[in-house]
């Protein structure tokens, strides 16, 4: 774990990525949330104390009962499979939401000494999932799609192998001029938004990703500059091949 004392601006650029993702999703980012994210952060307590105390105030079911197909949705239903068995989609999102900026925050206070491999992005996946979701953390076995085809289930796990391989030939993106790092960037959130690995959640665990690996090659993403809608077209550029509206993102907002 990092030191309680990470800097005030450290502590503020975290938020502003949480944040960031919070309203992505759709959400507004209060400061009753933001709160509770800073005072992880700061390591004033812990997230598994915060996630219990909304379990309890929000009076949901701990009674799981899995069902035959863990990593499916509900009959007649949009819901994944979750452990406090809510059905009704508006619902599970926010509760979804809540407790992925919790351990978000939790991952943004480890001390990040691993290769960035497929491995790690799925234990990404699952703890900031895992929550709520049985199937947290696991491939998907589904086709996906969303204004475009993502990659083919029985593809997943030998593209995932050529991606992070070539991540690992080229040094995680360490020791490059700020140009060439952009654009290797660019192309591997490219790669890792076309390969799309998860049932969901897939977006918010490899910004996590990348972040982190981000940090670690020397450089920093100011993400309160990022604007989602225009992050949104650029990925969809990058998964067709296209790389320059996502590098054009990127220059804006690298440190």
């Amino acid at each position: 774990m990092v030191s309680v004392f990470m800097k005030t601006s450290r502590v503020q650029a975290c938020i502003d990525y949480i944040k960031f993702n919070h309203e992505a999703e759709g959400f507004e980012f209060s400061e009753e949330e933001e709160q509770s994210i800073r005072s992880i952060l700061e390591e004033e307590v812990e997230a598994d104390e915060l996630i219990q105390r909304y379990i309890d105030s929000h009076d949901l079911s701990t009674s799981y009962h899995p069902p035959k197909d863990e990593f499916s949705v509900y009959p007649h239903t949009s819901s994944l499979v979750n452990f406090f068995s809510i059905k009704e989609r508006t619902k599970l999102r926010k509760v979804e939401a809540y407790m992925a900026n919790l351990r978000s925050a939790e991952m943004l206070t480890d001390s990040v000494q691993n290769t960035y491999d497929f491995a790690y992005l799925k234990s990404i996946h699952s703890r900031m999932f895992g929550d709520v979701y049985p199937s947290a953390g696991t491939i998907r076995t589904t086709t996906a799609a969303k204004r475009t085809v993502f990659c083919s289930p029985e593809f997943i796990e030998s593209a995932a192998e050529d991606i992070f391989t070539r991540l690992r030939k080229d040094r995680y993106l360490c020791q490059m001029d700020r140009e060439t790092f952009i654009n290797d960037l660019a192309f591997y959130m490219g790669e890792v938004e076309a390969l799309h690995p998860f049932r969901d959640g897939n977006g918010r665990a490899a910004r996590l990703f990348f972040y982190q690996l981000s940090m670690n090659a020397g450089y920093d993403i100011d993400w309160s500059l990022v604007d989602a809608d225009r992050l949104l077209e650029a990925d969809i550029s990058a998964i067709d091949g296209d790389y320059q509206l996502l590098i054009d993102v990127l220059e804006e907002v690298v440190i």
